[in-house]
């Protein structure tokens, strides 16, 4: 990886970049410099916006040197006069992000730097910086993942291939069907996203995208107070909790179900996880485990899933007798000085990841991460991997907006809002039209890395963010299966959503989902149990006043309202004389 070059006066905190390539000023050829920014995602062409800060290049690693590469690099810069420019090296072998001098950081400036820099030679590829959804950076490099239709033969394939200058890397990439992996020549990100328009629109492909570098958002706010005394999730005494003490007197997880932990690697020796052996698919180290300073993410996410219960250290995740497995897909950011609270990957990173994930025999993936441009590849594996029976779960966000972000905006992911000790949505939490559940997410105590790595100088940390309620939901579907694993994902997430208690308004809304998500109602209905006590419409345990208040305040048609006790549509006198049978300990 190249080395990196500091100017005395640069921006911390710019917004980082994904790499592309261009091959004449301004534009690639036959594309005018003012032409709007477009990638495809299946039939969608979705803008682009210009990071006006940086722009992305690319040396191949393979064709020279370290030191080469760097000299080779520093002339080039120099050439296109950027000597006083920042050069930091991306996690993805060859590219660098060059920021530029703060004063010069506008959109001409950018275009500019890359015209200067693609029409100076001595890059393989240079780009500006594409932002695609929440100012992310979305990055086209040299490499292509093409979708082909079932009834594409391999000389079909191949023909459309080479008429557009494509070379085979890989056939059913990742263990896709029809999925391949290939390499253009081009070394311009402009006429790469044009290349990938034209090829997506070929009546013999589903979709076809560079294999883009892309940033996404950790899906968690900055740690708070490390040593925090308890675990507010599992049982405090106001109640708002996840019933996990009741939960685990009937089921504490089978070690035969796994939860795919897709981030930046979980620490492979931590003595309070319960864990399989993980695999890498980021650059650089090998078997699940961090390879960085900055890889902190992942390890307190598993903690949340299956933190060891009994053994005289540390904190108890709600599913501490099923296993986390980690699929590192993302390398945490060491950005000029700073590791910073975004995660880098490329397309194929995660694709292989969510596929390994099925492959391996896993039931449960949690994603805590999100932003970034939706990518078909993506779309498709997630898609492709529900359907084989794997139950996917996605932090909502961290922005307080009423809009989800991808991937838990995908109809085959489970979107999971946080929430704070109240029992209330947490202030920072993302929520919105999909969200399905919610789950504690505000001052959560975790695992950490040990000794002198992580977040703090302890081996556990209290920390924010609906990073954390959506390992918690991923945690109970995993005691579900347990219980019962011959379930579906579909039933899966309908014992999930019916044992949920309900908060915010009667029923589904878009804040809440279905409800605080909770372990001792779930594990009873996955063991046949039925419902916890239809009556019992709060979810308290109990049959009470409350439960008549609430079937009177919503009085009439109601579909789906968990006051109508007798599920025949309306909440009416049969629910109130089913109340009151039912009065007392449920």
């Amino acid at each position: 990886m190249l080395g990196r070059t500091h100017a005395s006066a640069i921006a911390a905190a710019a917004f980082l970049a994904p790499a592309i390539a261009l091959a004449a000023p301004n534009a690639a050829p036959g594309i005018a410099a003012d032409a709007p920014a477009r990638y495809a995602y299946f039939d969608q062409l979705i803008d682009l916006e210009i990071d006006p800060t940086m722009v992305a290049v690319f040396l191949d690693p393979a064709a020279a040197d370290l030191a080469g590469l760097e000299v080779r690099r520093d002339l080039a810069l120099a050439r296109a006069g950027l000597g006083d420019a920042s050069v930091t090296p991306s996690t993805v072998p060859g590219w660098s992000y060059v920021v530029l001098a703060e004063g010069r950081q506008s959109r001409a400036s950018a275009l500019a730097a890359v015209d200067a820099l693609h029409s100076g030679g001595g890059f393989d590829m240079v780009s500006a910086v594409y932002l695609g959804q929440g100012g992310l950076p979305l990055v086209p490099t040299r490499d292509m993942l093409v979708q082909f239709r079932d009834a594409a033969a391999a000389a079909d394939r191949d023909a459309v291939l080479a008429a557009h200058g494509l070379s085979l890397l890989e056939a059913d990439f990742a263990g896709t069907p029809g999925l391949v992996r290939v390499r253009s020549s081009i070394d311009h990100g402009a006429a790469m996203l044009q290349l990938a328009i034209e090829l997506n629109a070929h009546p013999e492909t589903v979709y076809a995208q560079s294999d883009s570098i892309f940033w996404a958002r950790r899906a968690a706010l900055i740690p708070n107070d490390p040593l925090f005394p308890q675990q507010w999730a599992m049982n405090q005494a106001n109640d708002q909790d996840m019933d996990a003490p009741e939960a685990w007197d009937l089921e504490t997880g089978d070690p035969s179900i796994s939860v795919i932990v897709l981030d930046s690697g979980i620490q492979q020796n931590h003595p309070d996880l319960t864990q399989l052996p993980g695999q890498t698919f980021a650059s650089g180290g090998s078997g699940g485990g961090p390879i960085s300073s900055c890889d902190n993410h992942g390890t307190a996410v598993a903690g949340c899933v299956s933190a060891t219960m009994n053994n005289g250290i540390g904190v108890v995740g709600i599913a501490p007798d099923a296993t986390v497995r980690s699929g590192k897909i993302f390398n945490e950011i060491f950005f000029l000085f700073f590791c910073v609270p975004f995660l880098e990957s490329q397309d194929s990173w995660t694709v292989q990841g969510i596929n390994w994930s099925a492959a391996s025999g896993a039931r449960v993936t949690n994603s805590s991460w999100g932003g970034g441009a939706a990518s078909a590849a993506i779309s498709s594996a997630f898609n492709a991997t529900r359907a084989e029976g794997v139950i996917h779960f996605a932090a909502a966000g961290n922005d307080g907006t009423g809009t989800l972000g991808y991937p838990a905006n995908l109809s085959s992911v489970n979107a999971v809002s946080a929430l704070a000790s109240s029992g209330n949505l947490a202030s920072f939490s993302t929520f919105g039209p999909g969200t399905f559940i919610a789950a504690p997410g505000a001052a959560v105590l975790t695992t950490d890395r040990t000794g002198g790595d992580g977040y703090g100088g302890g081996d556990t940390t209290s920390i924010d963010g609906t990073s954390f309620a959506s390992p918690y939901a991923a945690g109970v579907a995993a005691l579900i299966l347990s219980v019962n694993p011959s379930l579906t994902p579909d039933e899966v997430e309908a014992i999930m959503a019916e044992s949920a208690v309900d908060r915010g308004a009667p029923g589904y809304d878009t804040q809440y989902g279905w409800g605080f998500v909770n372990a001792r109602n779930a594990v009873e209905v996955a063991g046949g149990g039925g419902e916890p006590c239809p009556a019992d419409v709060n979810g308290n345990g109990t049959v009470e006043f409350n439960d008549m208040l609430a079937i009177l305040a919503t009085w009439g048609d109601c579909s789906n309202c968990p006051t109508d006790v007798d599920g025949d549509g309306v909440v009416g006198f049969s629910d109130v004389l089913a109340t009151l049978a039912a009065f007392g300990p449920c």
